[in-house]
């Protein structure tokens, strides 16, 4: 399943700068945030490894990361790994629009902000979930989201389809209580659908999804993430839609996975 934003295009891919970079605003190395792991083991993560800004003429940038990240340092580290080439290549291509911008233009800077928050948090899965905001020089702003799931006990990131003991048929569930959900939230920003432009169901199995739980709960359900244009036009925004937990789908999801702290 694809859990990105135009996963492709390193534009939209996670970005980040190390600290001490030129024209990088990072948290000092030395302060530090101590995380309590599942097991009870309290893990300390270097402050500098969850915020990273970035300031230039060209592009202003910020991506940020939750603290509990630190129980899954390879999926942190990943993460950073990919954020320094997206970030130099994303600082290259403002420095280039800049260029090619007629003289009477307006030159406005580029952005990038992606924050990571958790979704869900339980004794074997860690869910986070990206919202990301930016500005590449086109006629507005866009907005997007990226999804990861890290397996706890096996330390490896996994994939939606992975938290569910038979994909196929959770697929089938899941499907049309997404589209039914999309449909009425259309009607409530529309007043009705009409036949055209984003009148269908964009595949589940091509949009973020995350887990909706709150402290302390099962998993209560599913949240699909459809970014600005997927769903509906621009100007809708975007579109969060709940997808509840049934008995159906309870049996389905594996149970490591489904219980809460």
């Amino acid at each position: 399943m694809k859990h990105c934003l135009a996963i492709g295009v390193a534009a939209f891919a996670l970005s980040a700068c190390e600290a001490g970079q030129t024209g990088t605003d990072a948290v000092p190395a030395r302060e530090s945030t101590v995380v309590q792991t599942a097991d009870g083991t309290d893990v300390s993560i270097p402050a500098s490894d969850l915020l990273v800004k970035r300031e230039t003429p060209e592009l202003d940038f910020l991506w940020r990361a939750p603290p509990e990240l630190a129980e899954a340092p390879t999926l942190l580290s990943t993460l950073r790994v990919q954020a320094l080439a997206s970030a130099e290549e994303m600082q290259a291509g403002a420095e280039e629009d800049m260029k090619l911008r007629p003289a009477d233009a307006p030159k406005l800077a580029h952005f990038f902000v992606q924050d990571w928050t958790v979704a869900a948090d339980t004794p074997a899965l860690f869910n986070v979930r990206a919202d990301i905001s930016m500005y590449t020089g086109g006629a507005h702003p866009n907005h997007g989201f990226a999804v990861k799931y890290w397996d706890k006990a096996e330390r490896r990131e996994i994939g939606f389809s992975d938290l569910f003991a038979d994909w196929a048929a959770a697929e089938k569930l899941l499907t049309p209580a997404y589209c039914t959900a999309l449909d009425a939230e259309r009607v409530s920003r529309r007043g009705k659908i009409e036949s055209g432009l984003f009148d269908d169901c964009p595949p589940l199995s091509d949009q973020p999804v995350a887990v909706a739980s709150w402290p302390g709960q099962d998993i209560s359900g599913f949240r699909v993430l459809l970014a600005p244009y997927v769903a509906g036009p621009y100007a809708e925004g975007d579109f969060e839609i709940e997808v509840p937990m049934t008995d159906a789908l309870r049996a389905l999801v594996k149970p490591q996975y489904l219980k809460a702290k």
